[in-house]
């Protein structure tokens, strides 16, 4: 009877333990991987292809969220399409005309916190030339890492929009 109870106390044991060990190893992972973010296309709201474009014009990130979306947040997603679109060596818009505007408009964002620190920032990005609406598209960038900043987000978030406009014609 003691050595039936004993297994039974020492089974309990090892199953609290694996379960706090895969929860660290979730928790780990979560916190290695960082920032990730996905592109949409808005349904019938045009795209198709950005090759005849040499240049890009973005506009600073508006939303109508106010205080909600932190002054970081702007400033990094600016900066960070700034660099990706346009500044390092392979951005795919080196500059000339024909010029696309890029519009960013942030429709959600929550900074996480505490014992939740779940990120996500969803921009919807308008393109326009010549006055004209080509289309947009939405992309949301989801962080459970702790350290992920405004910074990991707004990068993560130029990195897909530059994969968007490989996908669609133009070329690095």
């Amino acid at each position: 009877m003691k050595r039936m109870f004993a297994m039974s106390i020492v089974s309990c044991l090892c199953a609290v333990c694996s379960g706090g060990c895969t929860t660290m190893a979730k928790r780990t992972l979560k916190e290695f991987s960082g920032a990730s973010s996905d592109a949409e296309a808005v349904p019938g709201s045009g795209g198709g292809n950005f090759a005849r474009f040499a240049g890009i014009q973005i506009a600073a990130p508006r939303t109508d969220l106010g205080g909600l979306v932190s002054q970081g947040f702007h400033s990094q997603l600016s900066a960070a399409l700034r660099e990706r679109l346009i500044s390092v060596e392979d951005a795919p818009f080196k500059g000339g005309s024909p010029y696309l505007s890029l519009e960013p408009q942030v429709m959600y964002y929550h900074r996480g916190g505490g014992l939740f620190p779940d990120k996500l920032a969803v921009v919807l990005f308008w393109f326009k030339a010549d006055g004209t609406d080509l289309g947009r598209v939405q992309i949301a960038t989801r962080s459970e890492a702790s350290r992920t900043g405004d910074a990991d987000l707004a990068d993560s978030m130029a990195k897909e929009l530059v994969d968007y406009f490989e996908d669609h014609g133009k070329e690095r």
